[in-house]
């Protein structure tokens, strides 16, 4: 009789605990349904100037929701000073990404991207000796093993340069600034961005 009830007893804790076990592990996914995960985007934000975008330090980092930009507006990149009406970065997007985006070009090769209502332009080069003497400088001494690796990496694939984007960090401004241009090119930049100092890629494009 005792082995009955001691039998009875064990199989009911079982019962509880497998009860406690399935709520666990479906509580976490309604709430998940519930309240989603915000996308953000996060680029360094204490890179050199003339680095394209690169960050010696890594040590300030700007993250936005992606919900931001529909508070923001999509303006035409603008540099008096600089002379310039688009931005070069330094952040990779994949040749087999360029292949598909072929379709997407106007007659001077510039993309537009609208989703998730964000809205901008951009285009893809190959790098030029300026950004990869930037590779060169960094990867020196006891980083010289990966310098050939990353320079190969670059010139397979290509950078990303901005033509327009979003006022994101300075809505009240008409003019976009380079940290602006990074966050663009961060949102359809590869996932995993190789040259120390660029932050990983969204690839909103292709997620």
């Amino acid at each position: 009789m005792k082995l009955m009830r001691s039998g009875l007893y064990h199989k009911r804790l079982n019962t509880f605990f497998g009860l406690i076990f399935i709520l666990l592990s479906v509580v976490p996914l309604l709430a998940e349904q519930r309240f989603p995960l915000e996308k953000s985007v996060t680029i360094y934000d204490d890179y050199d100037d003339g680095r394209f975008g690169r960050s010696e330090f890594r040590s300030v980092m700007r993250t936005v929701k992606l919900d931001a930009f529909s508070r923001s507006e999509t303006l035409p990149v603008y540099s008096s000073a600089l002379e310039e009406d688009s931005f070069l970065t330094a952040v990779v997007l994949s040749s087999q990404r360029y292949d598909q985006l072929i379709p997407r070009m106007d007659s001077r090769g510039i993309i537009r991207f609208e989703k998730e209502g964000i809205l901008f332009s951009f285009s893809l080069e190959k790098p030029g000796e300026e950004l990869l003497s930037i590779l060169d400088e960094y990867y020196q001494g006891p980083w010289r093993k990966w310098r050939d690796p990353v320079r190969n990496h670059y010139l397979n694939n290509y950078v990303i340069r901005i033509h327009s984007a979003e006022n994101v960090f300075e809505p009240w401004n008409d003019t976009v600034s380079y940290s602006e241009a990074m966050l663009m090119a961060t949102l359809i930049g590869d996932k995993d961005q190789c040259l120390w100092g660029i932050h990983d890629g969204l690839n909103l494009i292709f997620p």
